[in-house]
């Protein structure tokens, strides 16, 4: 995609090594620019990030109401799968 000053804002950001590895082999193994990996990247984390947010608030409640940790996953797709089944359970208790 073609650069425009009045849609495109260039950030210049440090990412440790294996982390820059990475969005070349993806680059590469995709055929797309740096650019195209890190705002997808980007688009992924901040529709996330509300129910990250929330999984949080919910940790924090539950803790403090005594009933211990909410559980740690190896992914974050497990991650996501628990926070829906949670939200489901909420709505359907009466």
């Amino acid at each position: 995609m073609p650069r425009n000053p009045q849609t495109t804002a260039i950030v210049a950001v440090s990412l440790p090594v294996p982390m820059a590895k990475q969005i070349e082999r993806t680059r590469k193994a995709e055929h797309r620019s740096r650019s195209e990996v890190v705002r997808d990247a980007l688009r992924l984390y901040f529709r996330a990030l509300p129910d990250i947010e929330e999984a949080g608030r919910q940790a924090y409640l539950d803790a403090k109401a005594g009933k211990g940790l909410s559980p740690i996953f190896e992914t974050v797709e497990q991650g996501q799968r628990w926070i829906a089944r949670e939200r489901r359970k909420a709505r359907h208790k009466p």
